[in-house]
């Protein structure tokens, strides 16, 4: 009975397909447990791959977010940097002008030593004159009443020689315009640069014909090769005359001005506004075609 009660139970559990170890299956039932085992495993697999998904996503939002914290690190380095360019750019702007405020000073000492040197020159000329006088008087034992006298003429004439200039340009300011300026461009045409430029200097101050002085003080700073002085003084003319009979040879002195302190596409509208405005102008003939 008992084997026989065994058998039954055994008969009972066959094809079971939820047993821990399923048995006396059909071809179907094996196939479905087959199917089953497979979308456990699949079911595990997928698990897995979800668990491996949501931790490679927490470390994607912490790739992120160190992302975003390094862009607007580079946004404010961009800021930054576009700062410092446009301040680099106020300093060339200040540069620049500084260095043709300090081109023009050297132009101004330069015209200043050529007049203090020539000052120089008219009393080293005195002072040898005095020397040899002395020296001729100490070889002849002068008495000592007459080296005083001696003494106060040669004061007097230092104080002379300090109070020329000053005593000069009071004169020459004292004249009419109309005189001064019959004399500045006697000086000028008689290479007198010097005297010249005295007077044309008190005609602008007097404000008596204002362009032309200022025109040849242009051509007296031309002549000296201080260019930057010479363009100052052409822009003054012809900004407030530009119908005189001299504009062709101010354009033309005014191109090679500027080509002569580096600047020649600030030369270039001056030699194409002579060919367009004055073609039959020698300046204009002379002019190179750019």
């Amino acid at each position: 009975m008992a084997t026989l009660y065994g058998a039954e139970v055994s008969v009972f559990d066959a094809g079971n397909l939820n047993s821990i170890s399923p048995y006396g299956l059909t071809e179907n039932e094996k196939i479905l447990l087959e199917q089953r085992q497979e979308i456990e495993k699949i079911s595990r697999d997928f698990a897995k791959m979800r668990s491996d998904y949501n931790r490679i996503d927490e470390q994607m939002q912490g790739v992120r977010s160190v992302l975003e914290g390094t862009t607007s690190k580079v946004g404010q380095s961009d800021a930054q940097t576009k700062s410092l360019q446009n301040q680099f750019e106020m300093f060339d702007e200040k540069l620049n002008s500084l260095s043709s405020a300090l081109s023009d000073l050297k132009d101004s000492v330069k015209e200043n030593r050529e007049i203090q040197e020539a000052n120089n020159e008219r009393i080293r000329v005195v002072l040898t004159e005095l020397s040899s006088l002395i020296d001729s008087i100490n070889s002849n034992y002068t008495p000592k009443s007459q080296m005083q006298t001696l003494e106060q003429k040669v004061e007097s004439l230092e104080s002379h020689i300090s109070k020329l200039g000053a005593t000069k340009k009071s004169d020459l300011e004292s004249k009419e315009g109309a005189v001064l300026i019959e004399e500045a461009l006697a000086s000028f045409n008689e290479g007198q640069l010097d005297e010249a430029r005295i007077r044309y200097e008190i005609l602008v101050t007097k404000n008596y014909m204002p362009a032309r002085s200022n025109y040849f003080l242009g051509e007296i700073a031309y002549k000296k090769e201080q260019w930057r002085t010479a363009i100052k003084h052409y822009k003054v003319s012809i900004d407030l005359y530009d119908k005189a009979d001299y504009i062709p040879r101010l354009l033309y002195h005014t191109a090679i001005s500027f080509d002569k302190i580096g600047e020649s596409a600030n030369a270039t509208p001056f030699y194409n506004a002579l060919k367009t405005n004055y073609p039959d102008s020698k300046e204009a003939k002379a002019s190179p075609s750019r």
